[in-house]
């Protein structure tokens, strides 16, 4: 049986620069104008873990039995003035049979091993950016692919609610992700509205609600009755707070919530014959 590929994060996308000024009429006895924002963090390291219930790469099955853990380690480099460098790796260990308990015996629980770098531009509310990603299998549980994206997202932080709508073009360049015989062409469009539940000066509990949908532009999603173009939507809700009390040089957050996932046919195939995948997940992240 050939195993499935491939893996995955979100593409990492830095958070946006504004610089700007203005002042005010006013008569010589008023107070000094407010002094100039601060200049973003030349670098921001973000290091976390999450915890989930199973694993699917764009609606793509690779394991869904025994613990699986996802840590991760992301830099951020403000550039310029609207230009984020962002570099990091992405795991997955696996205690199940794509990992430690393959039948074989001959796999290590070290799964997916993926390298990132990406460059984000911000103008105005418009942030474009490119992503290049190589996922591998350290326990060759399928072979290296590597991929080119182009990411748009809009920020709309101004918003009552923000939806803060995104879309990936990415292009497969080498290998394939559903270990079909053809390179790929992928859409996803999403949106990942965020809302206050619990207001708190320290710890404000806040709900995410990500839905998003894949795509195969060409040859993303094959099978053995051809290419599929729909591969998935995923609706989920995430509730995240601070951890105060841990705070210093460090911000530290924990999260969890579900995610249920709609499959294409040939998705749906990978998954047993399920064509619905319900997806728990804990995880923490802190950022330095």
């Amino acid at each position: 049986m050939t195993a499935t590929t491939v893996l995955a994060q979100d593409s990492a996308t830095a958070a946006g620069q504004s610089t700007g000024s203005g002042t005010t009429a006013a008569p010589a006895t008023a107070a000094q104008p407010a002094p100039d924002p601060p200049a973003p963090k030349p670098v921001t390291l973000t290091l976390g873990a999450d915890f989930p219930t199973a694993y699917l790469f764009r609606g793509i099955f690779q394991e869904d039995q025994g613990f699986i853990m996802q840590p991760f380690v992301d830099v951020g480099i403000a550039a310029a003035p609207g230009l984020t460098i962002n570099a990091g790796l992405w795991n997955s260990f696996h205690s199940g049979p794509s990992g430690s308990d393959h039948e074989g015996g001959d796999r290590s629980a070290w799964y997916e091993l993926d390298f990132y770098a990406s460059a984000t531009f911000q103008a105005g509310k418009v942030k474009p950016g490119v992503l290049y990603t190589s996922y591998t299998s350290p326990n060759d549980a399928f072979a290296t692919v590597q991929e080119l994206a182009v990411v748009l997202a809009f920020d709309d932080s101004g918003n009552t609610v923000p939806l803060n709508p995104k879309a990936i073009l990415a292009f497969e360049l080498d290998g394939q992700a559903d270990g079909g015989s053809s390179k790929g062409t992928y859409l996803e469009l999403g949106v990942r509205p965020v809302v206050p539940l619990a207001p708190h000066d320290k710890y404000p509990l806040t709900l995410a609600i990500p839905a998003k949908m894949g795509l195969s532009l060409n040859d993303y999603y094959e099978g053995a009755n051809g290419s599929d173009t729909f591969g998935y939507f995923d609706l989920g809700g995430i509730l995240s707070v601070p951890l105060a009390f841990m705070n210093g040089k460090t911000t530290w957050e924990i999260h969890g919530g579900l995610d249920v996932l709609w499959l294409g046919e040939n998705m749906k195939a990978l998954n047993g014959g399920d064509g619905v995948k319900a997806v728990g997940t804990i995880g923490f992240s802190m950022i330095f």
